[in-house]
Protein backbone atom coordinates (compact mmCIF):
# COMPACT_ATOMS: atom_id res chain seq x y z
CA UNK A 1 0.00 0.00 0.00
CA UNK A 2 1.66 3.84 -0.48
CA UNK A 3 2.04 5.67 2.57
CA UNK A 4 -0.06 8.64 2.85
CA UNK A 5 1.65 11.77 1.55
CA UNK A 6 2.78 14.09 4.32
CA UNK A 7 1.40 17.94 3.86
CA UNK A 8 3.41 20.59 5.70
CA UNK A 9 0.93 22.85 7.27
CA UNK A 10 1.65 26.50 6.91
CA UNK A 11 0.83 29.40 9.54
CA UNK A 12 0.48 33.04 9.83
CA UNK A 13 3.52 35.02 8.99
CA UNK A 14 4.29 38.16 11.69
CA UNK A 15 2.98 40.44 8.76
CA UNK A 16 0.15 38.58 7.79
CA UNK A 17 -1.02 38.62 11.92
CA UNK A 18 -0.35 42.29 11.96
CA UNK A 19 -2.68 43.15 9.29
CA UNK A 20 -5.13 41.15 10.60
CA UNK A 21 -5.07 42.50 14.13
CA UNK A 22 -4.79 45.66 12.28
CA UNK A 23 -7.87 45.38 10.68
CA UNK A 24 -9.92 43.99 13.92
CA UNK A 25 -8.82 47.08 15.29
CA UNK A 26 -10.15 49.24 12.30
CA UNK A 27 -13.60 47.24 12.33
CA UNK A 28 -13.96 47.73 16.81
CA UNK A 29 -13.07 51.64 16.13
CA UNK A 30 -15.76 51.88 13.65
CA UNK A 31 -18.27 49.99 15.47
CA UNK A 32 -17.75 51.48 19.06
CA UNK A 33 -19.28 54.64 18.15
CA UNK A 34 -22.33 53.02 16.67
CA UNK A 35 -22.87 51.29 19.57
CA UNK A 36 -22.25 53.97 21.68
CA UNK A 37 -24.61 55.97 19.56
CA UNK A 38 -27.18 53.11 19.92
CA UNK A 39 -27.23 53.20 23.32
CA UNK A 40 -27.61 57.08 23.97
CA UNK A 41 -30.77 57.08 21.51
CA UNK A 42 -32.04 54.20 23.64
CA UNK A 43 -31.61 56.48 26.71
CA UNK A 44 -32.57 59.32 25.45
CA UNK A 45 -36.26 57.61 24.59
CA UNK A 46 -35.82 56.29 28.15
CA UNK A 47 -35.89 60.13 29.24
CA UNK A 48 -38.52 61.18 26.67
CA UNK A 49 -40.50 58.58 28.63
CA UNK A 50 -40.22 59.66 31.36
CA UNK A 51 -41.24 63.08 30.48
CA UNK A 52 -44.19 61.23 28.84
CA UNK A 53 -45.16 60.05 31.98
CA UNK A 54 -45.19 63.07 33.85
CA UNK A 55 -47.08 64.50 30.79
CA UNK A 56 -49.85 62.73 31.64
CA UNK A 57 -49.62 63.20 35.44
CA UNK A 58 -49.81 66.46 35.31
CA UNK A 59 -52.80 66.70 32.68
CA UNK A 60 -54.43 63.86 34.92
CA UNK A 61 -53.65 66.17 38.37
CA UNK A 62 -54.59 69.72 36.35
CA UNK A 63 -58.09 67.61 35.46
CA UNK A 64 -58.45 66.60 39.22
CA UNK A 65 -57.81 69.89 41.04
CA UNK A 66 -58.36 72.43 38.82
CA UNK A 67 -54.64 73.58 38.68
CA UNK A 68 -51.49 72.58 38.06
CA UNK A 69 -49.20 70.82 40.76
CA UNK A 70 -47.72 73.79 42.26
CA UNK A 71 -43.36 73.39 42.39
CA UNK A 72 -42.94 73.95 45.78
CA UNK A 73 -46.02 73.64 48.53
CA UNK A 74 -46.88 76.90 49.97
CA UNK A 75 -49.34 78.97 51.16
CA UNK A 76 -49.57 82.93 51.46
CA UNK A 77 -48.90 82.74 55.39
CA UNK A 78 -46.56 79.47 55.28
CA UNK A 79 -43.38 78.87 53.29
CA UNK A 80 -41.97 75.80 55.25
CA UNK A 81 -37.61 75.25 53.67
CA UNK A 82 -37.11 72.74 53.29
CA UNK A 83 -41.01 71.98 51.68
CA UNK A 84 -42.84 69.43 49.69
CA UNK A 85 -41.96 69.47 45.85
CA UNK A 86 -44.03 69.09 42.47
CA UNK A 87 -42.26 65.62 42.31
CA UNK A 88 -44.86 64.78 45.41
CA UNK A 89 -47.77 66.03 44.38
CA UNK A 90 -47.71 63.69 40.99
CA UNK A 91 -47.16 60.36 42.70
CA UNK A 92 -50.52 59.35 42.41
CA UNK A 93 -50.58 59.90 38.99
CA UNK A 94 -47.87 57.85 38.51
CA UNK A 95 -48.52 54.82 40.08
CA UNK A 96 -46.79 55.75 43.10
CA UNK A 97 -50.03 55.84 45.07
CA UNK A 98 -48.65 53.50 47.96
CA UNK A 99 -45.36 56.02 48.43
CA UNK A 100 -47.58 58.81 48.42
CA UNK A 101 -49.61 57.14 51.32
CA UNK A 102 -46.87 56.37 53.23
CA UNK A 103 -45.21 60.32 52.74
CA UNK A 104 -48.67 61.15 53.98
CA UNK A 105 -47.40 65.09 52.86
CA UNK A 106 -48.96 67.86 55.16
CA UNK A 107 -49.94 69.89 51.84
CA UNK A 108 -52.85 72.32 54.21
CA UNK A 109 -50.93 73.60 56.65
CA UNK A 110 -47.85 72.78 54.77
CA UNK A 111 -45.22 70.90 56.46
CA UNK A 112 -41.90 70.53 56.18
CA UNK A 113 -40.91 67.66 53.94
CA UNK A 114 -38.33 65.21 56.33
CA UNK A 115 -35.50 63.41 55.25
CA UNK A 116 -36.23 59.57 55.81
CA UNK A 117 -36.10 56.69 54.27
CA UNK A 118 -38.93 57.25 51.94
CA UNK A 119 -37.82 60.90 50.73
CA UNK A 120 -34.57 59.23 49.98
CA UNK A 121 -36.35 56.72 47.72
CA UNK A 122 -34.89 56.31 44.14
CA UNK A 123 -37.63 56.35 41.65
CA UNK A 124 -36.79 55.83 38.34
CA UNK A 125 -39.30 58.51 36.53
CA UNK A 126 -37.25 61.09 38.29
CA UNK A 127 -33.84 59.72 36.95
CA UNK A 128 -32.31 59.50 33.11
CA UNK A 129 -30.51 57.07 32.56
CA UNK A 130 -28.30 59.30 30.47
CA UNK A 131 -26.62 60.88 33.58
CA UNK A 132 -23.75 58.76 35.37
CA UNK A 133 -24.52 59.77 38.80
CA UNK A 134 -24.69 56.24 40.71
CA UNK A 135 -25.85 58.40 44.49
CA UNK A 136 -29.70 57.72 44.82
CA UNK A 137 -29.51 60.77 47.33
CA UNK A 138 -28.21 64.01 46.81
CA UNK A 139 -25.62 65.60 49.28
CA UNK A 140 -25.69 68.68 48.02
CA UNK A 141 -29.23 69.06 48.73
CA UNK A 142 -30.02 67.79 52.36
CA UNK A 143 -29.37 63.94 50.84
CA UNK A 144 -33.13 64.28 49.46
CA UNK A 145 -33.19 61.53 46.62
CA UNK A 146 -31.82 62.55 42.89
CA UNK A 147 -33.61 63.89 40.28
CA UNK A 148 -32.94 64.60 36.83
CA UNK A 149 -35.96 66.88 35.92
CA UNK A 150 -36.95 70.50 36.95
CA UNK A 151 -40.06 72.28 36.74
CA UNK A 152 -40.78 75.86 34.90
CA UNK A 153 -41.36 77.78 37.95
CA UNK A 154 -43.28 80.64 35.80
CA UNK A 155 -45.69 77.96 35.05
CA UNK A 156 -46.15 75.79 38.56
CA UNK A 157 -45.45 78.94 41.15
CA UNK A 158 -44.93 79.74 43.80
CA UNK A 159 -44.17 83.10 42.51
CA UNK A 160 -41.21 85.74 43.21
CA UNK A 161 -43.22 86.13 46.69
CA UNK A 162 -43.28 82.41 47.21
CA UNK A 163 -47.01 82.73 46.84
CA UNK A 164 -49.11 80.07 44.86
CA UNK A 165 -50.63 81.03 41.61
CA UNK A 166 -53.03 78.14 40.74
CA UNK A 167 -52.03 78.00 36.68
CA UNK A 168 -54.38 75.56 34.71
CA UNK A 169 -53.13 74.07 31.49
CA UNK A 170 -55.97 76.25 29.82
CA UNK A 171 -55.06 79.28 31.39
CA UNK A 172 -51.76 79.88 30.08
CA UNK A 173 -52.44 82.55 27.34
CA UNK A 174 -49.54 81.60 25.18
CA UNK A 175 -50.53 78.46 24.61
CA UNK A 176 -49.47 75.23 26.26
CA UNK A 177 -48.09 74.08 23.25
CA UNK A 178 -45.76 77.07 23.18
CA UNK A 179 -44.90 76.84 27.00
CA UNK A 180 -42.16 74.51 29.17
CA UNK A 181 -43.51 72.43 31.89
CA UNK A 182 -40.16 70.61 32.71
CA UNK A 183 -37.12 70.09 31.59
CA UNK A 184 -34.13 68.00 32.38
CA UNK A 185 -30.99 68.84 34.60
CA UNK A 186 -27.69 66.30 34.42
CA UNK A 187 -25.51 66.25 37.82
CA UNK A 188 -22.05 66.49 35.08
CA UNK A 189 -22.51 70.43 33.89
CA UNK A 190 -24.34 70.95 36.19
CA UNK A 191 -25.66 69.72 39.66
CA UNK A 192 -28.93 67.66 39.35
CA UNK A 193 -32.09 67.98 41.30
CA UNK A 194 -34.56 65.92 43.97
CA UNK A 195 -37.57 65.11 43.56
CA UNK A 196 -39.48 65.19 47.06
CA UNK A 197 -38.67 68.63 47.91
CA UNK A 198 -37.41 71.99 48.11
CA UNK A 199 -34.18 71.97 49.57
CA UNK A 200 -33.77 74.68 51.89
CA UNK A 201 -30.04 74.93 50.16
CA UNK A 202 -31.52 76.55 47.05
CA UNK A 203 -34.84 76.27 44.92
CA UNK A 204 -32.56 74.54 42.17
CA UNK A 205 -33.52 71.52 44.07
CA UNK A 206 -36.97 71.71 41.80
CA UNK A 207 -36.73 74.66 39.52
CA UNK A 208 -35.07 75.78 36.27
CA UNK A 209 -35.21 79.23 34.67
CA UNK A 210 -33.81 80.01 31.11
CA UNK A 211 -30.70 82.31 31.45
CA UNK A 212 -28.10 82.22 28.46
CA UNK A 213 -29.69 79.45 27.20
CA UNK A 214 -28.63 75.27 27.44
CA UNK A 215 -26.23 73.40 28.68
CA UNK A 216 -24.34 76.28 30.32
CA UNK A 217 -21.20 74.97 32.99
CA UNK A 218 -21.47 75.06 36.94
CA UNK A 219 -18.04 76.43 38.24
CA UNK A 220 -18.58 73.88 41.00
CA UNK A 221 -21.54 70.58 40.90
CA UNK A 222 -20.55 69.62 44.20
CA UNK A 223 -22.07 73.01 45.81
CA UNK A 224 -25.21 73.49 44.36
CA UNK A 225 -25.73 77.00 46.07
CA UNK A 226 -22.16 78.77 44.74
CA UNK A 227 -23.25 79.61 41.38
CA UNK A 228 -26.36 80.96 39.12
CA UNK A 229 -26.01 78.19 36.65
CA UNK A 230 -27.58 76.06 38.81
CA UNK A 231 -30.34 76.75 38.13
CA UNK A 232 -30.38 75.78 33.97
CA UNK A 233 -31.53 72.93 32.17
CA UNK A 234 -28.59 70.72 31.10
CA UNK A 235 -28.09 66.68 30.33
CA UNK A 236 -25.65 64.76 28.57
CA UNK A 237 -27.71 64.03 25.34
CA UNK A 238 -25.50 65.16 22.31
CA UNK A 239 -26.43 68.71 21.44
CA UNK A 240 -29.69 69.30 23.75
CA UNK A 241 -32.01 69.06 26.09
CA UNK A 242 -35.74 67.08 26.24
CA UNK A 243 -38.74 68.83 27.50
CA UNK A 244 -42.10 68.61 28.59
CA UNK A 245 -44.74 71.20 27.15
CA UNK A 246 -47.62 71.95 28.24
CA UNK A 247 -49.86 70.10 25.98
CA UNK A 248 -47.88 67.02 26.93
CA UNK A 249 -45.83 66.85 24.13
CA UNK A 250 -42.04 66.25 24.48
CA UNK A 251 -39.62 67.83 22.78
CA UNK A 252 -35.55 67.55 22.29
CA UNK A 253 -34.24 71.00 22.10
CA UNK A 254 -31.11 71.76 20.51
CA UNK A 255 -28.53 74.15 22.57
CA UNK A 256 -28.59 76.54 20.10
CA UNK A 257 -31.53 77.90 20.54
CA UNK A 258 -31.89 81.89 20.68
CA UNK A 259 -31.55 82.74 24.21
CA UNK A 260 -31.24 86.18 26.02
CA UNK A 261 -27.65 86.57 26.40
CA UNK A 262 -27.61 89.53 28.95
CA UNK A 263 -28.82 87.38 31.29
CA UNK A 264 -27.61 84.51 34.08
CA UNK A 265 -30.54 81.97 36.00
CA UNK A 266 -30.51 83.37 39.20
CA UNK A 267 -33.29 86.07 37.32
CA UNK A 268 -36.79 85.34 38.50
CA UNK A 269 -39.15 85.72 36.61
CA UNK A 270 -36.49 85.60 33.45
CA UNK A 271 -36.52 88.84 31.81
CA UNK A 272 -39.12 89.87 29.01
CA UNK A 273 -37.48 90.03 25.01
CA UNK A 274 -38.22 88.20 22.31
CA UNK A 275 -35.81 85.58 22.82
CA UNK A 276 -37.36 81.79 21.78
CA UNK A 277 -35.63 80.20 25.07
CA UNK A 278 -37.39 83.00 27.32
CA UNK A 279 -40.71 82.62 25.60
CA UNK A 280 -40.88 79.32 25.63
CA UNK A 281 -40.76 79.76 29.60
CA UNK A 282 -42.88 82.77 29.92
CA UNK A 283 -46.41 81.13 29.98
CA UNK A 284 -48.03 84.54 29.58
CA UNK A 285 -45.48 87.38 27.86
CA UNK A 286 -47.76 88.07 24.05
CA UNK A 287 -44.80 86.40 22.46
CA UNK A 288 -46.24 82.80 21.50
CA UNK A 289 -43.86 80.72 19.49
CA UNK A 290 -44.41 79.57 16.17
CA UNK A 291 -42.79 76.33 13.88
CA UNK A 292 -39.69 74.82 15.01
CA UNK A 293 -37.28 75.60 18.10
Amino acid sequence: MCSPVSRSRRGFTLIELLVVIAIIAILIGLLLPAVQKVREAASRMKCQNNLKQMGLAFHNYNDTANKLPTGWVTTAATKPNPGWAWGVLILPMLEQDNMYKSLAPDLVTPGTAPVNSLTQSKLAVFRCSSDPASDDTHPGYQSYARSNYVVNREVTGPDANNNPTNLTIQTISDGSSNTILVGERDSVITSGAVWPARSSVSSASFEGRPGRGLNVKHSNVTSPGSDCARLGFTSQHSGGVNFLLGDGSVRFIRQSIDADQSADQCAYPAATGNYTFQNLIHPSDGYPISGNF
